[in-house]
């Protein structure tokens, strides 16, 4: 895969992965396990560049009340990038399986019809130009903001 292309990935893959990240994390500070759960969320603020989106050079920058704070503040913009991408996956797997899914049915009338080939050719066409889009901008943008509100939240003090 080109660096161009796993540059969006990666950034879905983190947007996704936020709820169920910020969630676990909320668990391990309840439990008591509050390095745990700032090594959790630190690990997720990650960029992948050897830096980090958030202020803190380590775990110091994620308290127990900012682990907490940044899952309630979070919730709307996680639970948004949950779904949207969750959408993505799913509908890449029906899409580009097509002829798994739909080869006993009437396929003749579908999109690009009347041969499997040429109903599967458009199905996953068309998914792939709308998952560039999905990509590019609504997660892209839910990312910024996760990104934004991990920055906020984890930071030190130190400007």
């Amino acid at each position: 895969m080109s660096p161009t292309a796993r540059t969006p990935v990666r950034t879905a893959a983190r947007a996704f992965l936020a709820l169920p990240c910020g969630l676990a994390a909320v668990a391990l500070t309840l439990t008591g396990q509050r390095d745990q759960a700032a090594r959790l969320r630190n690990r997720l603020t990650h960029d992948g560049t050897g830096g980090m989106t958030g202020a803190g050079t380590g775990a110091d920058g994620w308290t127990g009340s900012r682990v907490l704070g940044r899952a309630v503040l979070g919730l709307p913009l996680d639970a948004a990038a949950f779904a949207l991408v969750g959408y993505a996956l799913f509908n890449t797997v029906r899409n580009l399986g097509y002829p798994i899914w739909y080869l006993d049915t009437d396929y003749h009338q579908a999109w690009g019809g009347p041969t499997m080939a040429g109903v599967w050719s458009v199905h996953a066409a068309g998914w792939l130009l709308c998952l560039a889009v999905l990509l590019h901008w609504p997660v892209r943008w839910l990312a910024r903001g996760q990104s934004a509100l991990d920055r906020r939240t984890a930071r030190t003090g130190a400007r």
